[in-house]
């Protein structure tokens, strides 16, 4: 297997405020797999139809999105853990700090070793291309 990424001049992302900038490694797509194509590739690998791994996916998002609504973390053992996670302004005392600063909550998604173990640089190739804001080079 292996990862595409192309080079970006970009700041310092732990110091961007000194104006340094070097050259970092981005990951680049090379295509997508829809939920469509993962339930027929599981079905392919299982005893069930394409149409009950649908459903069964499509539950478990219905699922997750409600115990995460109720404020708790989904574990999905090998897979990961999702968790909301909170935004919000600050205030100068834990008094004074009300809801209304919440900004926004987002989903937090931590892999688990199932996930993690695959992404092992060993287990890994990498191969060089143009970024997507990278112009063309001229033909001869």
């Amino acid at each position: 297997m292996a990862i595409n990424y192309s080079i970006a001049k970009m700041a310092n992302p732990l110091d961007r405020e000194s104006g340094e900038y070097k050259y970092y490694a981005k990951a680049q797509a090379n295509g997508s797999v829809g939920i469509n194509e993962l339930a027929e590739e599981i079905a392919y690998a299982t005893t069930l139809t394409d149409g009950d791994v649908l459903n069964v996916i499509r539950a478990l998002v219905k699922r997750i999105n409600l115990h995460i609504a109720a404020g708790q973390i989904v574990k999905l053992e090998n897979l990961g853990s999702f968790q909301a996670q909170l935004r919000s302004d600050g205030s100068d005392t834990e008094e004074t700090f009300s809801p209304s600063l919440i900004r926004k909550v987002t989903l937090q998604f931590r892999p688990g070793i199932g996930l993690k173990g695959q992404l092992n640089k060993a287990n890994l190739t990498f191969h060089k291309v143009k970024g997507l804001k990278q112009e063309e080079e001229p033909m001869p």
